[in-house]
């Protein structure tokens, strides 16, 4: 009986009392649990009459054995730790009995992993007791330990950002993240650091942007900025330091400010209410307010006066692609820069590709290296004269053009090589959308371009015509870049890229497959071994996607029956459904949507 009944104790502790004295963590280490719960029913130990508030054996117990302060469970955790996290008047009470004969023992934290740092001040804290935290920082006796208190780091993996549990590791975030002002205040009574920084390099405005506290953002904004006013006379600033004075302009380890990590973490909700905070009324008339929205850290900065700069709203936008955190004040920005700013440059910036476009083509069309049979053809049917008897004019118009191919050319890969040196190689790469699509077309172009002249000064005609008319495809290719942003041609361009890149390619790849498999398979049966015998049944499987096979040819084969059979398979199944397969997809790119596999 006495079994069963330890049994079910047991794991009533186990399973309701221990998760919500560890801060509701679900998913802490079971054997660690299940050793700490054993320790808390074993008789006569530090453990069990802490966890039954028996003053009496606790002070049998340690004056027996004055080292059982300093004995550590399961999680790395002292007695005086469980004795707080159980938080009853009964357990404080004895709390403040032995921190008084044993002050010392309030520096004492956790030394395992999973609750790394914490001490009694975080658990004080996180049980919402400011009694306690008063009592804790007040008391003369542990006014040498009070730094210790307020400055003890909680770098559990318990603690981690990610964690539901993740307060800024000092008792000062803990009390913020937790919103208790009232902790607050007495924190900053006994010398909490507002400007203290966790392993991430998040301040607590940083912190209050992650838990989503925008009263408690206030307080704290304007508490510090009091404080500076206060120490202003008396406080030097460094005139090298490169950290911004404002603490809501410093940057984490990831190089975001509390405004630009809102961005980050999506919550649009934060965002609008950080920038609508930070706009300053220059007048109002009735309903009419005009009001100024600072562009600092909302968008790039073009003269950064530090090195490490911030990443601003709008690079994190695109960059996550994330519309949803749109609102009226960041559509205002970007209507306004484009019209003021990025139309004009755009615009000039196709004009002078198109025009170069022209010259190009027209370069091309005056270009005569044919051979005299060709050229003499193309005479009695066009007029066009050959190199020979073509005018001097016309051979000034083609050198001058193709100097200007040359230049610009030359312009544009210069331009292109200072754009990887200033974003990084690998950065440079890591551009999506339109402006990947750019990158990869001039350069691809421009690679063309000197490929072109290298192989012509050499006088290789063959090659040299190859890649001049790759030179020509991806050349015109660019324009769609310059016909994106518009809305009367922006959206079919973007389906065409989203479908080249995703759709196509993905059908390709099938594709490959199902051609290669198939293509050996009719080798095999026609016995049409070596390269030339396999390149010749994959011209037969590409023109049986397109619908161009000569049925007779597989009939006459020496397996006709078993090259039917094949053929119809191949038709079903790259013709009807890999073809219809690819249809869908692109359709359900037109609605907006895509299908879940």
């Amino acid at each position: 009986m006495a079994n069963t009944v330890r049994f079910l104790m047991t794991n009533i502790v186990n399973n309701v009392i221990l998760p919500p004295l560890q801060y509701g963590d679900a998913n802490s280490d079971d054997s660690e649990v299940e050793q700490q719960t054993e320790l808390m029913y074993e008789d006569n130990t530090i453990w069990r009459a802490v966890h039954d508030a028996d003053k009496i054996a606790i002070d049998r117990l340690i004056d027996a054995n004055p080292d059982l302060i300093n004995e550590r469970g399961a999680v790395g955790d002292c007695p005086i730790h469980l004795i707080f996290l159980s938080g009853t008047d009964i357990h404080l009470e004895i709390a403040r009995d032995l921190i008084l004969r044993f002050p010392t023992m309030v520096t004492q934290t956790y030394n395992k992993s999973k609750y790394y740092g914490e001490n009694i001040l975080h658990i004080a804290i996180a049980n919402r007791n400011p009694t306690m935290v008063e009592w804790l920082l007040s008391n003369d006796r542990l006014e040498p330990y009070r730094q210790q208190l307020l400055t003890a780091r909680a770098t559990g993996s318990f603690f981690k950002i990610g964690e539901v549990s993740y307060y800024g590791e000092v008792p000062l975030g803990f009390a913020c993240c937790t919103d208790q002002w009232n902790i607050v205040e007495i924190l900053l009574k006994y010398g909490a650091d507002m400007d203290v920084t966790d392993s991430n390099g998040n301040t607590i405005l940083h912190m209050l942007v992650i838990c989503n506290l925008p009263d408690m953002y206030t307080k704290f904004k304007t508490r510090w900025i009091e404080q500076k006013n206060m120490h202003n006379n008396t406080k030097i600033t460094d005139s090298k330091s490169t950290q911004p004075s404002e603490l809501w302009n410093r940057l984490n380890k990831d190089r975001l400010t509390p405004l630009t990590l809102a961005a980050d973490l999506g919550q649009a909700k934060m965002l609008s209410w950080l920038l609508d905070e930070r706009k300053r009324t220059q007048w109002s008339y009735a309903n009419v307010t005009c009001a100024l929205h600072p562009l600092n850290q909302l968008d790039i900065d073009i003269h950064p006066d530090r090195k490490q700069r911030s990443l601003s709203v709008l690079e994190i936008m695109i960059k996550n692609n994330n519309a949803d955190l749109i609102n009226p004040t960041i559509v205002s920005l970007i209507d306004k820069k484009w019209k003021s700013f990025a139309y004009p440059i755009f615009v000039r910036r196709f004009s002078f590709t198109f025009l170069y476009l022209l010259v190009f083509l027209a370069t091309t069309m005056l270009r005569q290296p044919r051979s005299d049979k060709t050229v003499n053809e193309l005479d009695e049917k066009t007029g066009i004269t050959n190199g020979k008897n073509s005018s001097g004019f016309e051979y000034l118009l083609y050198t001058i053009g193709h100097t200007i191919v040359i230049i610009g050319a030359a312009f544009q890969s210069a331009y292109e090589v200072h754009e990887i040196r200033r974003l990084g190689f690998g950065n440079y790469w890591k551009i999506k959308g339109s402006i990947f699509l750019e990158n990869c077309l001039a350069l691809s172009f421009c690679f063309c371009i000197f490929t072109w002249e290298i192989l012509r000064l050499f006088g290789m005609q063959q090659y040299e015509t190859q890649i001049l008319a790759f030179a020509s495809l991806i050349g015109w290719s660019n324009m769609l870049y310059f016909i994106m942003p518009f809305h009367f041609t922006g959206p079919f361009v973007i389906m065409i890229y989203k479908m080249f890149f995703n759709d196509v390619l993905r059908f390709f790849i099938i594709y490959l497959i199902f051609l290669t498999g198939f293509a050996q398979s009719f080798s095999i049966l026609f016995n049409e071994y070596g390269l030339q015998g396999y390149m010749s049944s994959i011209k037969q499987c590409f023109l049986g996607l397109l619908g161009d096979f000569d049925l007779d040819y597989y009939i006459k084969g020496e397996y006709p029956l078993t090259s039917v059979m094949l053929l119809i398979f191949y038709i079903v199944l790259i013709t009807i459904l890999l073809l219809n397969l690819l249809f869908y997809w692109s359709i359900t790119l037109v609605n907006g949507y895509s299908p879940l596999i």
